[in-house]
């Protein structure tokens, strides 16, 4: 895979991307660049898992007003460069009101404030590994990323996918060199075709050769009897 060169504007985007707090057209914007580019994929992958965690370690508690006005007062955009849409102010006022998410948007608006050296320090000695999924003839603007961990976590986030009917879901299938199929996931996506979930896997992730995303009936399937959207290495 190779590393977009105008990846720098995603950059900026993607901790309020984290916090789900983009306009629908950025959004759509980093959506499509991520795919192409490996430097946003690890970055973004570093601000989903703290995310992810932080909310769920951290006691139920709000920071207090005093410190959300200064740092909110410190990314005010000057009043000549307003406009009509939300202001990324508007959209972590926004993110701070989610329930549980306090402390993890506060810390995500620390890392940008500061340059984002926290976050770059605790992530320094991790390896990730990443498998980039393509959409097939069935979905041909449809993209798949498949993020591993330090840990061996891996988590699957999906562009671009149809909505299905509603006795329909997607089905992604972890394939050894043996062709045996593992169901790793079950999922729905939103109206814009995106989601993300965590893959289970009995195995290292690294240990399967491929990897399919088929429709099959609400459930999930024993093995794959649906139309394949998503494919790597197949």
């Amino acid at each position: 895979m190779s590393t977009h060169p105008n990846h720098t504007p995603i950059l900026e985007l993607l901790p309020a991307y984290a916090l789900d707090a983009l306009e629908p057209e950025e959004k759509r914007q980093v959506e499509r660049h991520l795919p192409t580019c490996e430097i946003c994929q690890a970055e973004l992958h570093v601000y989903l898992s703290i995310s992810d965690h932080l909310p769920l370690a951290a006691p139920d508690a709000d920071p207090g007003p005093a410190l959300k006005r200064e740092l909110i007062s410190r990314i005010q955009p000057p009043a000549a460069s307003r406009t009509a849409s939300p202001t990324l102010r508007e959209r972590l006022q926004r993110a701070f009101a989610a329930p549980r998410l306090g402390w993890a948007a506060l810390l995500l608006v620390l890392a940008v404030v500061t340059g984002g050296l926290l976050f770059r320090q605790a992530a320094a000695p991790a390896q990730h590994t990443q498998y980039t999924l393509v959409g097939t003839d069935a979905a041909p603007e449809a993209t798949g990323l498949i993020l591993v961990d330090e840990s061996g976590q891996a988590t699957l986030q999906v562009n671009g996918l149809p909505p299905l009917e509603p006795d329909r879901q997607y089905q992604l299938w972890l394939i050894d060199a043996n062709g045996q199929r593992i169901s790793g996931a079950i999922f729905s996506v939103d109206q814009n075709g995106h989601t993300r979930v965590t893959i289970d896997s009995p195995r290292p992730i690294q240990e399967f050769s491929a990897f399919g995303i088929t429709i099959e009936p609400w459930g999930g399937s024993q093995a794959p009897t649906g139309e394949r959207v998503l494919g790597f290495n197949l």
